[in-house]
């Protein structure tokens, strides 16, 4: 069978043509299920950068691949934190600089790393992603409030080991609901969370 034969026909424009417009997603409001404003690493790509990569790198990576924040791993490729464009682009770098390691040796901003701004794991307050299987959108929407941070990690536990199953993203829950969420009190504990996670 030749290549002619397969081809698929071809004709000439007759009339004006129009582009297709992308459709909209579907606005959803705050009592929908949670999961379905999660970001599900088993279904999405997890993008992560070395501990050590400059800031600038890390922020231009953000870019080209279209996400607000990336996993940082340590020098043996383990989970070490998270970092997000605001980490980047707002008072930590300068705080860094002004710290007694930076003091001491005159640092740049080319120096700042990855590991001088991110949020170590051991820092991280996360919910479990059986709460949130069962959650509202209005509960992420609490719980942003709660902790006044853009970002909450999800896990799931499976048998002795603990997975980072995703995350949501104020950002896109702005985007899906159609408003801007007014984050900004820090939470005093991680048991306002859960509490607006169980209501």
């Amino acid at each position: 069978m030749n290549s002619a034969q397969t081809a698929l026909p071809l004709r000439r424009v007759g009339g004006p043509l129009e582009l297709a417009r992308m459709s909209a997603p579907p606005r959803m409001s705050p009592v929908d299920p949670a999961v379905s404003v999660m970001t599900d690493f088993t279904k999405t790509a997890v993008y992560c950068v070395d501990q050590d990569a400059g800031i600038d790198q890390a922020l231009m990576y953000m870019k080209a691949v279209g996400v607000r924040f990336l996993f940082v791993n340590d020098d043996d490729d383990n989970l070490a934190g998270l970092v997000t464009s605001t980490d980047i682009q707002g008072e930590k770098p300068l705080r860094y600089l002004q710290s007694v390691d930076c003091t001491l040796t005159s640092c740049a901003h080319t120096d700042v790393l990855v590991k001088h701004v991110m949020v170590p794991v051991e820092n991280w307050e996360v919910i479990d992603y059986s709460d949130v299987d069962k959650a509202r959108i209005s509960q992420i929407l609490d719980s942003f409030k709660a902790t006044g941070r853009r970002h909450l990690v999800v896990t799931e536990s499976s048998g002795k080991s603990t997975i980072v199953r995703g995350i949501f993203s104020a950002t896109r829950v702005e985007q899906t609901l159609g408003m801007q969420l007014d984050i900004v009190r820090t939470a005093k504990s991680f048991a306002e969370i859960e509490s607006a996670l169980m209501r």
